[in-house]
């Protein structure tokens, strides 16, 4: 009988001035046969110590993130694709499982993975932070949605599903909340403005009430305040979010203008 052949991963990781934690994300995936960067031209050490891991890296200017990781696409050299964000990392016992579901040649094209999300040094335990992404996938059989912010990846197959989670450190410092809520409301806002469907001012008024419903709604309806005071917080940052796109959105279709970087 001919020995099995695990088919070779690249990892292809998407970062922008991500100097203080681009390591340890790159010390959780040496396993993989191939690691690809691909930077916003990130102007702290981050390529510096990305060079240490590979030499091969890639630089665009970041517009958002549905172009960026569309730009993504091509740069890896192997048959499967693993998609990697500075704030995830991959534990020995995912790693293994990828390895040998792919290696077992089960028919997917894709694979989900869980997600254990972890703010402020603690795992949180709500709803909300329960979730799975396909991370894993065929070169060329999937594409990115056309999305300023929040694209996701859509595959063209089928897809199975990992047991073991991905780690995931979206929120390690409070300073984190603004950077993260900033950017996210500006693209989201310039994608409405994109489209022609910014908010008249008259909706302004209901937008900021809806902050306190909103917060509610994190708070209690989807359980945040099991996590304690990071739930706290993190209710507190996603109340006004929608009332920010739409004061944003207003603002870009007024003054013509809603493309600055904005990372």
């Amino acid at each position: 009988m001919d020995p099995i052949v695990t088919p070779k991963i690249s990892a292809v990781v998407m970062i922008y001035n991500e100097e203080k934690q681009i390591r340890a994300c790159l010390e959780t995936i040496r396993w993989v046969d191939e690691i690809v960067i691909c930077d916003s031209y990130s102007t702290d050490r981050t390529v510096e110590i990305c060079r240490e891991y590979t030499d091969k890296i890639f630089q665009r200017r970041f517009d958002n993130f549905g172009a960026q990781k569309s730009w993504t696409l091509d740069k890896p050299g192997h048959e499967w694709v693993l998609f990697v964000e500075a704030d995830e990392r991959f534990t020995p016992e995912l790693a293994r499982e990828i390895r040998d579901r792919i290696g077992r040649g089960e028919g997917y094209d894709g694979y989900w993975m869980p997600f254990e999300n972890y703010v402020l040094g603690r795992r949180m335990q709500s709803p909300f932070w329960e979730f799975k992404k396909i991370k894993l996938y065929r070169k060329g059989t999937g594409r990115w949605q056309e999305r300023r912010v929040h694209a996701r990846f859509i595959l063209d197959g089928k897809a199975g599903e990992l047991t073991h989670a991905v780690r995931h450190y979206p929120y390690e410092r409070l300073g984190d909340f603004v950077r993260k809520s900033w950017r996210a409301t500006t693209l989201e806002a310039q994608e409405i403005a994109a489209g022609n469907k910014a908010p008249g001012w008259t909706q302004l008024p209901k937008s900021f009430l809806g902050a306190g419903l909103t917060f509610a709604r994190f708070y209690f309806s989807r359980g945040e305040y099991k996590n304690g005071w990071r739930g706290f917080v993190f209710s507190c940052f996603a109340a006004p979010q929608a009332f920010l796109t739409r004061i944003k959105a207003i603002t870009f279709k007024v003054r013509g203008y809603g493309y600055r970087r904005a990372v």
